[in-house]
């Protein structure tokens, strides 16, 4: 890191990060102004609430000019569905450390924002990122990743990921019950007795309850108690999903079932299972079939659904090839599946939406000659779905340029139009 870029994350932050050696407390300052208007924002991800409000993470880098451009890490707010966006917090200056957010209704949320060494500044919010307090947490290790999760406005959990090599996947996972004014060490793949290598996850021992982080990963919790973490034993691995029912202090590996109706193969979680409110036992995990053979054309995506917690999925019916999805119940949602293509490819890409409303027994399709497949061409492809309800959604595209374009449909994904954000001040 250079002079300027040190110098310029230190006013960011506040110049408070060294010396401590704890979390310790922030005072409120307001959301970040910049002197230019900054870009319109080219989406990393972004979260709906309603109709109308929603939040968004910034991509940190887009190739423009033959060249990479680092942008400020920054989160965004919408109050008419995506039309306009307005930039409510800085995270960080380009180039420097990893951002991850929560979101938690349409005025809290929380972002973790990490420097180039072992420290990690917490902005949260009240107000709709009007005004924003900071707390900071000194990590033992230099910082890779974070992710965050909150149950409510008090609790929450921050798994912080040190960095490591290819065949490592380590792990911290802190706790706060002041809404992140604090936090505290709930456990660590440093714990753990032995080193777990991807070789050793056939071994019984593996599926055993274990009273330390087996690897790190992305976290969410459905309550004080229940959580889950997604995570693999090495970055060519296959990922596993692991649950604690204490509150983190102990973990155990779920296994998908295969059902019989498909051949040979494994079931792999593609990420983090999805609970519904108000009654949390109800959910939906994805999966991933992979077929023994390698053959592109047979791998599925399967959602497993729960009525217990997740202590028991219930696998339904494969949609053909691998997508993204958005469910709004646990028996209403949507996956969008392309057909296998090149990553550098330039061509347009050969997809279909799919619907369901019985949880993924049965799926249809939902495209017209205005559907989501008219937007994918030109090497984009869809990287994320976010219905709200069984009518407003949005769809992010993004190339391998990192550039993306803002999709939305009212009619629950039979028509779907471009939006073409504006950048709006803040209004007090």
């Amino acid at each position: 890191m250079d002079l300027k870029t040190l110098i310029c994350f230190a006013l960011i932050l506040g110049g408070v990060l060294l010396g401590c050696s704890n979390a310790a407390r922030g005072d409120i300052i307001p959301s970040s102004k910049r002197a230019q208007v900054p870009p319109v924002p080219e989406f990393d991800s972004i979260h709906m609430i309603d109709r109308e409000i929603g939040w968004a993470q910034n991509a940190g880098a887009v190739f423009l000019a033959n060249d990479w451009v680092f942008r400020d890490k920054a989160i965004w707010r919408t109050t008419n569905g995506g039309q306009s966006w307005t930039q409510v917090l800085c995270a960080s200056p380009a180039t420097t450390g990893t951002v991850s957010a929560f979101f938690l209704g349409s005025t809290k949320g929380w972002v973790a924002a990490a420097d180039d060494s072992t420290n990690v500044t917490i902005f949260r919010t009240k107000d709709g990122g009007k005004s924003w307090i900071r707390s900071q947490l000194r990590a033992p290790q230099i910082i890779h990743d974070s992710c965050l999760s909150f149950t409510r406005a008090d609790q929450g959990w921050l798994m912080i990921i040190p960095d490591h090599g290819m065949n490592s996947s380590p792990g911290d996972l802190y706790r706060t019950s002041n809404g992140g004014a604090d936090w505290q060490l709930v456990n660590s793949t440093g714990a753990s007795p032995r080193g777990w290598i991807w070789e050793e996850a056939a071994l019984p021992d593996f599926n055993n309850k274990h009273p330390y982080l087996i690897c790190g990963g992305p976290i969410t919790f459905q309550n004080d108690s229940i959580g889950s973490m997604y995570g693999s034993l090495a970055s060519t691995a296959p990922g596993y999903l692991f649950i604690t029912r204490d509150g983190g202090r102990n973990w155990q590996v779920q296994r998908p079932s295969l059902p019989a109706s498909l051949p040979s193969g494994r079931m792999d979680p593609i990420g983090l299972p999805r609970f519904f409110q108000p009654d949390s036992n109800q959910g939906i995990l994805p999966a991933e079939f992979h077929p023994t053979n390698g053959d592109s054309t047979n791998f599925a995506t399967m959602i497993y659904s729960t009525h217990d917690g997740g202590l028991n999925w219930q696998p339904t019916t494969p949609v053909k090839f691998c997508g993204v999805w958005s469910f709004i119940s646990v028996k209403k949602g949507w996956i969008w599946s392309p057909e296998p293509h090149n990553t550098g490819s330039t061509a347009p890409v050969k997809g279909t939406l799919y619907r369901t409303e019985d949880g993924g027994v049965s799926w249809k399709p939902t495209g017209t000659e205005k559907g989501l497949e008219q937007y994918v061409t030109q090497g984009e492809d869809i990287v994320q779905l976010e219905f709200v309800d069984g009518e407003y959604g949005w769809a992010v595209a993004r190339d391998g340029h990192n550039l993306t374009q803002l999709l939305g449909t009212t009619d629950g994904g039979k028509t779907w139009t471009a939006i073409e954000p504006r950048i709006q001040s803040f209004s007090k």
